[in-house]
């Protein structure tokens, strides 16, 4: 099933729509408006500059992607055939590992990018690059963990709502991306791993644990509602 979700993501044309967004939003930030520096900025400065603005558009672009994942199947009468050979809750974990496959692809797209365009504008840094892979390294995985819980989020509305996709992006300009929330309350939404884990690295015990609550609590609510969903129309 998640070779399946694979294939259908690269085979359509939505997927050059993607690409084009990330290309264009980093061409346009950091090529035709890019502000130039009195100093040459360190890769590592380089990514965690773009990380700030990353943290509104890769999530923005994973809002279409999870709720075609979790509705192109039910719509199209597929999801019929899978649950006479496959349990609920496995048909829901592969199509979770898949959005969070299709997410890291789309961070390592991105990040590939991101060096491209440093190297070309910075042509004498290109041999400092191998020091600093680890840290860009440290960064994309960070970035992946931080979306699990929006991912997670995506989900259950995507198995709620038919309209999942403009729902989800609703829910993240509001609630991630809101400053009219107070701070009390946003520090313990998914946004917390976003600016403060993230951006901020400021990684301590009551984020691990925050974070372990949201998997746990968004994976049992997940399982539950797409259990008792009707999947055949």
């Amino acid at each position: 099933m998640i070779k399946n979700e694979l294939i259908k993501f690269f085979t359509s044309l939505k997927i050059w729509i993607y690409g084009g967004i990330i290309f264009t939003f980093i061409l346009i930030n950091d090529v035709i408006f890019v502000d130039k520096p009195c100093e040459i900025a360190t890769f590592h400065n380089f990514l965690y500059d773009n990380v700030k603005s990353l943290v509104f558009v890769i999530p923005i672009i994973l809002a279409p992607i999870v709720s075609e994942i979790f509705t192109y199947d039910y719509e199209c009468g597929c999801m019929k055939f899978f649950v006479i050979y496959k349990r609920r809750e496995k048909i829901l974990f592969y199509k979770i590992l898949s959005s969070i496959i299709i997410t890291s692809i789309l961070i390592i797209f991105t990040f590939v990018i991101l060096t491209m365009v440093y190297i070309i504008e910075n042509p004498g840094e290109i041999n400092t690059l191998k020091y600093q892979a680890f840290s860009a390294m440290k960064i994309m995985i960070m970035f992946l963990i931080a979306l699990i819980p929006v991912i997670l989020i995506y989900v259950l509305i995507s198995i709620l709502s038919k309209n999942s996709a403009i729902v989800s992006l609703l829910v993240f300009l509001l609630v991630i991306m809101s400053d009219f929330i107070p701070k009390t309350i946003g520090d313990i939404t998914p946004r917390r791993f976003l600016w403060s884990c993230l951006l901020k690295n400021r990684i301590n015990n009551l984020s691990i644990v925050l974070f372990l609550v949201y998997i746990a609590v968004l994976m049992f609510i997940n399982i539950k509602v797409f259990s008792k969903k009707e999947l055949i129309q």
